[in-house]
């Protein structure tokens, strides 16, 4: 019976809080880089993981290609964040966070209502690229859900690889430690900022269309996922690429676990109160160093 219940309940959803975890990720990450950065928390980032499952529909409805908008989508999104960053947040860099805060509410109400207006208020579906399910630990398990833990899991190494090895990523890491110096030995920091913005968006877009044949893509569908995005910023520790990851993943396995048990509003409050504790006991979360990223 215990058997049983493990094979058939509580692994698959293990598996569907990785899935969603690696996901998750994705999106957090690009917060994470964005506030310790320009120091703005981002309150448009979930509705650019909207347009991103808006801009799949529009690519593959001309397309017919899933793997042609996996492409394209987010680089469409990018270009909406870039233009985003130089036309508004350029603005209130040396304003008070405040300011900033306001802006990016804004912005989020303008891309909700802008979509609703384009695609209308109705939920849509994007259908997996495959269909199939793989045998795996006893059960069967959806081909296109360990595509997706997959390819997530890849795209964060990427990036971990990229910050870490890369000159470009050495850059933006020294922009976030110092801008001001930075700018003095010559790096075009302004420029810095545009394409971190701008990549922080397609990498939101991309979670929205890497997730959109699991969920239903709809207008306000950023709103529940910028919550989920803010409580791993904050458990990982401001500023910490490390630990939104972690975040991320242990968010993900606890909604999926506590969903067996609870209803949605007492899963929401179950997830505030992980992060409540976490805080009383870190208040930097798992890895923050004083909102700088590691």
């Amino acid at each position: 019976m215990v058997v049983d219940y493990v094979l058939t309940v509580l692994l698959p959803q293990l598996l569907h809080g990785l899935v969603f975890g690696a996901a998750l990720g994705l999106l957090a990450l690009g917060l994470t880089v964005i506030f310790g950065l320009l120091g703005v928390m981002n309150f448009a980032h979930g509705e650019l993981y909207m347009l991103g499952a808006y801009a799949g529909i529009a690519v593959i409805g001309v397309t017919h290609s899933f793997w042609v908008a996996l492409l394209v989508a987010p680089l469409l999104v990018g270009v909406v964040g870039a233009v985003t960053e130089m036309t508004t947040l350029r603005l209130v860099y040396n304003r008070e966070p405040l300011y900033g805060l306001i802006l990016t509410f804004g912005l989020a109400l303008v891309f909700r209502e802008g979509a609703r207006q384009i695609w209308g208020g109705d939920m849509r579906r994007i259908l997996p690229p495959f269909t199939g399910s793989t045998p795996l630990l006893g059960m069967t398990y959806p081909d296109y859900r360990l595509f997706l833990l997959a390819a997530s899991s890849l795209i964060l190494l990427a990036l971990w690889l990229f910050f870490t090895r890369t000159r470009a990523g050495i850059v933006v890491r020294a922009a976030v430690q110092d801008a001001e110096m930075l700018d003095g030995l010559g790096v075009d920091v302004r420029r810095v900022f545009t394409l971190t913005f701008a990549a922080s968006g397609a990498l939101a877009a991309l979670a929205g269309l890497l997730l959109a044949p699991v969920f239903t893509v709809y207008p306000q569908m950023g709103v529940e996922m910028i919550l989920l995005a803010f409580i791993v910023v904050i458990l990982g520790g401001m500023g910490s690429m490390g630990g939104s990851v972690a975040a991320a993943f242990v968010i993900g396995i606890a909604q999926s676990l506590f969903s067996l048990w609870m209803n949605p509003q007492r899963v929401a409050i179950a997830i505030f109160g992980i992060m409540i504790v976490v805080l009383i006991v870190r208040p930097r979360g798992f890895a923050g160093r004083e909102g700088v990223l590691e």
